[in-house]
């Protein structure tokens, strides 16, 4: 493991490498398989599938601690009522990478926040709630589980504020179709992944499904797609494949769904 205060003299140029390996910005290998990895910063060892070839391994508690704890901060001040601009003002946090688990959690988050800003009743005890559990999610789980962590999310979101558990027969088919319809605007755009592309997917299929259920209603910038200000730190940016890049955006509200996939049936 290296040495903790290299670590930490790495560490204060650590804002620099908001993309590739937060110790030494390099292009991560994502491999197949998982193996045992320690932290570089704290010692922990965890499996993952993500590996730097510098011998950097930067956990998921720690890719994230800073970030989830700087957006809870900004969550619980914000007046914002449109959850794109909140994720926006928490995208460009310093702490919050180009890519990561953090964006796992900043998806629940800013729909939960601009409910509460919304009128709708979001006790501080549910934000904390979505934290958690959207806290489990490992990074890198698009590709490994085949299922992406900012669609989860949202469904995390959706679970907390209608109170679902597992023995609940009243939203239990409701929230997982809900789920299913957000990871299908999340796939429409094809890989590799962007966190940013699936954070903005997730959240504008989320608002769909807010309104249709007459949670609240949303101001109308909430269904515009917004400009992407992150590509040029992305290496892998589809550019004008994505619906996101300032040369695609022309209005509209969602990417087009594959025509053999019904969303609407409840």
């Amino acid at each position: 493991m290296i040495e903790l205060q290299r670590v930490r003299r790495q560490e204060e140029v650590a804002g620099e490498h908001k993309a590739g390996c937060v110790l030494c910005g390099r292009e991560l290998i994502y491999a197949e398989t998982s193996v045992k990895r320690t932290c570089s910063i704290c010692g922990r060892v965890q499996e993952s599938s993500i590996s730097c070839p510098g011998g950097h391994f930067v956990c998921d508690a720690c890719h994230r601690a800073d970030a989830v704890g700087m957006m809870e901060v900004l969550a619980g001040h914000s007046d914002k009522r449109n959850p794109i601009d909140l994720a926006r003002e928490m995208m460009a946090l310093p702490s919050v990478h180009m890519h990561g688990p953090e964006h796992h959690a900043l998806v629940p988050l800013v729909l939960l926040a601009s409910l509460r800003n919304l009128g709708v009743e979001v006790p501080e005890a549910r934000l904390e709630e979505v934290l958690l559990r959207s806290g489990q999610l490992p990074g890198g789980i698009c590709g490994s589980w085949g299922t992406c962590g900012a669609a989860i999310g949202a469904g995390i979101g959706l679970s907390v504020l209608r109170g679902l558990t597992a023995l609940k027969k009243e939203g239990w088919a409701e929230t997982n179709r809900d789920t299913g319809e957000i990871l299908q605007h999340v796939g429409a755009f094809g890989g590799p992944r962007c966190c940013k592309r699936s954070t903005y997917a997730a959240i504008l299929a989320a608002v769909e499904i807010l309104e249709r259920d007459g949670v609240a209603e949303f101001p109308p910038e909430a269904h515009e797609k917004p400009v992407c200000r992150d590509f040029p730190r992305n290496r892998q940016c589809l550019k004008e494949e994505c619906g996101y890049y300032p040369k695609s955006v022309k209005g509209g509200l969602l990417p087009p769904l594959p025509q053999t996939i019904n969303t609407n049936s409840k």
